[in-house]
Order: C-alpha cells, then sequence, then structure tokens
C-alpha cells in the first residue's frame, strides 16, 4: 500500500493511492511541471508513510472517500483509439485481427455506447449469457471474446490510460474446462491420409507428412521460417 504521483491524461498530476486493498485517485489540478511534481512527491512519500504507520485516512482529502470518477469514455470510443496500438510488431497479426473480429462482430454491438465505468460484472454475465444463447457461440468462444479480447482493452483502459479504477472481469467466474483425452489416428488412417492428399492436393503433403512425423500444431509449422528449417541434418526449430 502505497501513493504515487501520476500524470493523467490530460497533463495533470494526480496521486495513485493504493489503500485498504483499494485503488484512489485524487487530482491535484496542477499541471506536471518539475516544480509541482518535486512538491507533490515529497507529499506522496509523507502519504505512503501515513498508510504504513496506520495514520493515514481518506478524510486528508476533504471526506473524499471514492475514487476520483474516471471520464465518460465509451467502450466505442476508447476501442477505436486502443486498436491503432494494437498492430505488428506489438502484437502478432493474428491477434490484430482476433481483437477487430471480437469487438465489431459481438463486443460493440452490445458495448459500443456504454461508458467504461458502466461495464460491470453484472453486464459481463448478461453478454456472455447473450454470447451462448442467442448467438450460439461455444463457452471456449466466449471466453475468448470476453475474457482475452475485451478483458485486454480494459485492461489497458485500467493500466495504460489510467480511465479506470477497477477490473470488472475478476468476478466473472468461467467453469474449468474438461479436457478430452488424444484420440490419434492410427498407422492405416495415416497412410490413408496422405494418400488422399497425394492425390488431391500433392502441393500439401509435406505439410501433413511432418505434420505426423513431428507431432506439432498446424499453426506451428505456418509459423516457420527458412531460419528454423535445416534441410541437410533433418531438424527443424519451433520458437
Amino acid at each position: 500500500m502505497s501513493c504515487k504521483v501520476i500524470t493523467n491524461p490530460h497533463g495533470i498530476l494526480t496521486f495513485r493511492i493504493y489503500f485498504e486493498g483499494r485503488e484512489y485517485w485524487k487530482s491535484t489540478g496542477k499541471p506536471d511541471t518539475p516544480g509541482n511534481r518535486e512538491e507533490l512527491d515529497e507529499l506522496a512519500k509523507i502519504i505512503s508513510r501515513g498508510i504504513k504507520n496506520k495514520t493515514f485516512s481518506l478524510d486528508w482529502f476533504q471526506d473524499e472517500e471514492k475514487p476520483e470518477k474516471p471520464n465518460q469514455k465509451t467502450v466505442g470510443g476508447y476501442y477505436a483509439e486502443w486498436i491503432e496500438r494494437k498492430k505488428p510488431p506489438i502484437v502478432r497479426a493474428g491477434l490484430e485481427r482476433d481483437y477487430r473480429e471480437h469487438f465489431n462482430r459481438y463486443i460493440l454491438g452490445k458495448f459500443k455506447t456504454v461508458a467504461l465505468v458502466d461495464v460491470t460484472p453484472r453486464r459481463l454475465e448478461e453478454f456472455r449469457v447473450y454470447l451462448l444463447n442467442e448467438r450460439g457461440l461455444s463457452l471456449k468462444s466466449c471466453r475468448n471474446i470476453i475474457d482475452a479480447s475485451f478483458r485486454a482493452c480494459i485492461r489497458d483502459a485500467r493500466k495504460v490510460d489510467y480511465l479506470l479504477d477497477r477490473d470488472p472481469f475478476e468476478a466473472l467466474i468461467w467453469p474449468r474446462r474438461k479436457k478430452a483425452k488424444p484420440f490419434p489416428f492410427t498407422e492405416d488412417e495415416r497412410d490413408v491420409i496422405i494418400a488422399a492428399f497425394a492425390k488431391k492436393s500433392p502441393f500439401y503433403v509435406p505439410f501433413v507428412h511432418t505434420l505426423f512425423w513431428t507431432g506439432t500444431r498446424p499453426s506451428e509449422l505456418l509459423g516457420l521460417t527458412w531460419g528454423d528449417v535445416d534441410l541437410r541434418s533433418g531438424f527443424i526449430t519451433i520458437n
């Protein structure tokens, strides 16, 4: 538990306080200048000592008992800014594609005009029910949309842009996924599959052959570069 001085998106110095398991914000109203920062850093140290010694109270901020209310930016407005920062080489091309598909196909239809601060666990639960029952998606697909793509966006709104003071996804419980036992092809089935590719799509025979004899995933083989392949010694490297 401590107090730090950060600069909000408007260039104003703001106290970021971790106190009794919660995160609080208090704008100082002062611009980020060397003099102001030095002054407020010293005050932040005093507050941190007060928290450590259990003498600190939120009453220090004139009855400010709640976190500073973030702005009312909507999910759609923030996503338009956020997705421009999620491009290769910062993220994989496939991840950017998933982000765009999940938001444009599912998330924005329900949350485009919803304020970031109004993305609550209850709304997320209702969204999950909608995806399962009305859109007919599997639980795994729902989790990819909500707990991966949507959560990544809201995480950055909270941790990068300081627009939120909580994580609404923490309260959303997902059932443990049951893993199916492996059911490999027999040698005879393998040979039939390779023969079928040799007859109808010979271009893919090396690809299918390598899958069977190495046990790699298709995505791992598709991600190989020539630097990962040593044809002379017969080795491939999966990075």
